[in-house]
């Protein structure tokens, strides 16, 4: 069997204030850290599972968030930038794929570092008027290969989303509780280490009866900017472009109308 997993950073144990994932200093690198652990303890109920094989892309801001004295043996892991696509290595090939230290789309109120694609930008996303986020993203990428995601890891209200999302059936691991987007209930790396190893084995368990995710093309996707937090369309932080999606590769980007 083999698995891949996209990481983000948002979403990892102990991280919940948007210092620990923009500006590379002591805090960032101890978030980086809490993340290894995420990915360790996800890899070894992989393994414990049956898994053969296990890739692992950094997906937070461009890569560079691996420690590799932290890498688990056996894992291969997949970092730096640029590369080519978006899931570098990602094909039909693997069975499932499995979302790590995701974050919940931007605007929910108890979502953890919320935000979609730029936290930033104040960016959200509409495809044919409904508003998406990451996890909606990148399954329907899977999808495309006709691989289902099997497990995603965040907050409460990154596994709420998933599961609204890709049906109720999909494996979730809550490693906190949102309480605003930068104040959190958090549990401790020993306990989420746990969750997340059992929450692995579970996925492996539940992969037959997960399926691909899959959108009818072309879909219409509109790009708003909210500029900085509170902005509203008066002011002029707002804009907003509305382009065609016509393939799963372009669901992020589209083409231009």
């Amino acid at each position: 069997m083999k698995i891949y997993i996209v990481t983000d950073l948002e979403g990892a144990t102990g991280v919940f204030k948007f210092k620990q994932t923009r500006e590379r200093g002591t805090e960032f690198y101890d978030a980086m850290k809490l993340l290894m652990g995420d990915i360790a303890a996800v890899a070894e109920g992989l393994k414990e599972a049956g898994v053969k094989e296990i890739y692992v892309l950094d997906g937070h801001n461009g890569g560079n968030n691996f420690i590799p004295e932290l890498m688990v043996q056996g894992v291969k892991y997949i970092t730096g930038y640029p590369r080519p696509g978006i899931l570098y290595g990602f094909d039909e090939t693997f069975d499932g794929i499995i979302l790590l230290g995701f974050h919940a789309k931007n605007g929910t109120p108890d979502g953890v570092l919320h935000h979609t694609q730029s936290s930033s930008l104040e960016l959200k996303y509409f495809y044919d008027g409904i508003e998406r986020g990451e996890i909606f993203q990148a399954a329907v990428i899977a999808g495309h290969y006709n691989v289902p995601v099997i497990l995603v890891t965040g907050d409460e209200a990154t596994c709420r989303e998933a599961k609204e999302t890709l049906g109720k059936n999909l494996p979730t691991v809550a490693v906190k509780k949102g309480i605003s987007r930068e104040a959190a209930i958090l549990l401790s790396p020993e306990e989420t280490k746990i969750l997340l190893k059992e929450g692995a084995k579970k996925a492996v368990k539940m992969l037959p009866k997960l399926k691909p995710y899959k959108i009818k093309f072309p879909i219409k996707l509109k790009i708003r900017r909210i500029g900085p937090e509170g902005a509203s369309p008066e002011n002029p932080y707002f804009s907003e472009k509305e382009v065609i999606v016509k393939s799963p590769l372009d669901i992020i980007t589209g083409s231009q109308k």
